[in-house]
């Protein structure tokens, strides 16, 4: 059995934290405390159900607009939370860290598709499926699951 949940880049635009905070199931991905400064522009994981006012808002104004990320998985909330703060930072060669913005779906269907096997593997750790709008501003998007990229019901590869 599976849920569904979306990664949300509070950044993107200044409602979105508000509708965060309706969602029955939300937590930022930063570790808490927060700083009070990042509050509403962080990113934060939320549990979806269909009657959420972000799920609703999302579909009629939020789709190309790089709002976030949907996630399929088979862990619960508080399990995939701790699993997605695990690629927050990243080491850079030079050796320093940086935010990872891997819920923007301009990085995560870039990323993907050219990260190494083992990256990739230990992402789709309790992970079915993610759902990331694509290039066209949010008229398709590309379904990526372990090993398979999809369009649509195409294979990309």
């Amino acid at each position: 059995m599976s849920d569904w949940f979306a990664v949300v880049d509070g950044a993107r635009h200044p409602n979105l934290h508000g509708l965060v905070t309706q969602c029955s199931n939300r937590g930022p991905l930063f570790a808490e405390p927060v700083d009070k400064a990042l509050v509403q522009h962080a990113p934060y994981l939320a549990a979806l159900r269909e009657d959420e006012p972000l799920l609703s808002t999302w579909r009629r104004h939020g789709l190309g607009q790089s709002w976030g990320v949907l996630i399929e998985a088979t862990v619960d909330f508080d399990a995939l939370q701790r699993h997605l703060r695990q690629f927050l930072r990243v080491s850079l060669p030079d050796g320093s860290i940086v935010v990872f913005r891997f819920y923007d779906p301009r990085v995560l269907r870039v990323f993907l598709p050219s990260a190494p096997p083992a990256q990739v593997a230990q992402m789709f750790e309790g992970i079915v499926q993610f759902v990331v709008e694509a290039e066209d501003g949010g008229q398709h998007a590309f379904r990526f699951r372990h090993g398979r990229l999809y369009d649509g019901e195409r294979a990309l590869h």
